[in-house]
């Protein structure tokens, strides 16, 4: 009785109780929402254009387009197809599914349409350059009457609108959304396209893939991105107006360099005369520091006076690398890696004189997290519904797990664990009936008990010495193995291993 009261509770709280959303607030027209931010993602793209932050996103978009094809071998960058259980082995027809769905990526869809242009390496640049700059990543799926999605289409994350879908507790009833496309969506709506103020587009969840990488639980945001532009707003205003300040100096600015001091004196005709031939010799480009001269009446000879002591205030290089380094700072990238000299005001187990280690540990802050977003989305969106047994892995993404794989490897060969036979084997590599030593234990001790088995030692004749004597000792063959039997009795557990 007690378990069929709590199984009816269980059905009758079918829904969260909570608000996660406010569908009223920042919401667009005919119930849709948008963003609520005073950066729209126009002045956002504006921010992506300035060379720093380009520079940034660019380095990145390089970095992912690597992982772009098929790895050529073992340790190669790429992605491959394999099944989510890493204990599964892959059949010919596993192999030959996981192949199929690689092509399926690699043309971003399964037949060709003259309207699909992209490849996967366009087709991640222009959804990762979305993600670095808004924040948002939309994808179309376009599924076949059977169900099973047949192409991949990047749409323009800045013009996809949602609909209050996510829980928005009893007490807010969000205003239904009316269709206003002939085509409607393969289930309820959950997005929309508006282009110039109108819908063009309407999609359910399975049609439309809309990711972001920065969530919040901010209610008046939940369900937006949160763009690392939206953080650097001042960090890019301030590398704009220095550079804008040095470009003027060389462009605009009518300030002379100093002024030159006639000692003595002259007559007003002289000096008229000196200075016209002074303004001949020495303007600058197109007019520019013109040099005034003046006559002082004391004494004889010639005196500059210059306005500027130095340079100092065109070199602006410290405070524009501090802002170079911030903008890096938020995008997790090391600033070698763009080009960028870093800004340190002390030494660090971060700020080592190790390009290398910087560069290593720049992309396990931002490169890596980066991948696991677009996998995590692949797989999520289009795997799981087309081969829910499949995934996709980035193929040679992280090297350090490249060698523990290599050291582990070695270790169980060492230990007796495996044979290279095997190993090739879980490779899908072919064993050479003729290389029997691929066979044998790597293990210095099992490779004599290997050898024992493979060449038994024939009986000893009796005539030379090999009979037993009258205490029933083991003959000398025997004796000579005895000792291996002893080595070989060790009590080893690989429990945890």
């Amino acid at each position: 009785m007690a378990n069929a009261e709590m199984v009816q509770a269980q059905q009758q709280q079918s829904k969260a109780k909570s608000a996660v959303i406010l569908p009223y607030q920042y919401s667009g027209m005919g119930g849709t929402r948008i963003k609520p931010s005073l950066l729209p993602f126009s002045v956002l793209r504006n921010m992506a254009k300035v060379p720093a932050i380009a520079a940034i996103i660019n380095t990145r978009l390089n970095q992912v387009a690597r992982f772009a094809r098929r790895p050529r071998y073992e340790g190669d960058l790429g992605f491959r197809i394999g099944f989510k259980n890493p204990k599964q082995s892959m059949s010919r027809a596993a192999q030959s599914r996981a192949f199929e769905l690689e092509e399926f990526f690699l043309r971003t869809g399964n037949w060709g349409n003259p309207e699909r242009k992209d490849n996967f390496n366009q087709f991640l640049r222009k959804i990762t350059r979305d993600s670095l700059t808004l924040d948002a990543v939309a994808w179309e799926n376009v599924f076949t009457r059977g169900g099973q999605i047949t192409e991949m289409f990047a749409v323009d994350a800045a013009t996809i609108e949602l609909l209050p879908t996510s829980p928005t507790s009893e007490i807010y009833q969000p205003t239904s959304y009316q269709a206003v496309t002939s085509i409607g969506a393969a289930g309820p709506i959950a997005y929309v396209q508006r282009v110039d103020g109108r819908i063009t587009a309407e999609y359910s969840r399975q049609e439309l893939t809309y990711l972001i990488r920065n969530p919040r639980t901010d209610i008046a945001y939940a369900d937006f991105g949160f763009s690392e532009l939206e953080t650097l707003i001042e960090i890019v205003t301030g590398i704009v107006n220095g550079v804008r300040y040095n470009t003027s100096y060389f462009s605009f600015n009518s300030l002379p360099q100093g002024v030159l001091e006639v000692i003595g004196k002259y007559e007003e005709e002289d000096i008229e005369a000196f200075s016209r031939h002074w303004k001949t010799l020495t303007e600058g480009a197109q007019g520019k520091w013109t040099v005034p001269v003046m006559a002082m009446e004391e004494g004889n000879g010639f005196k500059f006076t210059p306005f500027k002591n130095s340079n100092q205030d065109m070199q602006f290089n410290e405070f524009l690398e501090f802002l170079f380094n911030l903008a890096c700072a938020v995008y997790q990238i090391d600033p070698n890696e763009v080009g960028f000299k870093s800004w340190t005001s002390g030494k660090s187990m971060s700020q080592s004189d190790n390009t290398a280690e910087k560069m290593d540990s720049s992309k396990d802050k931002g490169f890596i997290p980066l991948m696991y977003f677009l996998s995590d989305g692949f797989n999520a969106n289009v795997l799981d519904r087309i081969a829910p047994e499949f995934a996709l892995f980035w193929a040679g993404l992280d090297e350090e797990e490249e060698e523990r794989k290599a050291q582990r490897l070695k270790d169980d060969m060492e230990l007796g664990l495996t044979t290279v036979a095997e190993v090739r084997k879980q490779r899908g590599q072919q064993v050479p009936p003729e290389a029997k030593w691929m066979n044998a234990p790597a293990n210095p001790v099992l490779i004599q008990a290997y050898m024992a088995d493979q060449h038994p030692q024939e009986e000893d004749n009796p005539d030379e010495a090999g009979e037993e004597d009258e205490n029933n000792k083991p003959s000398s063959a025997k004796a000579k193995l005895e000792p291996l039997k002893k080595s070989l009795d060790i009590d080893i557990s690989w429990e945890g291993y």
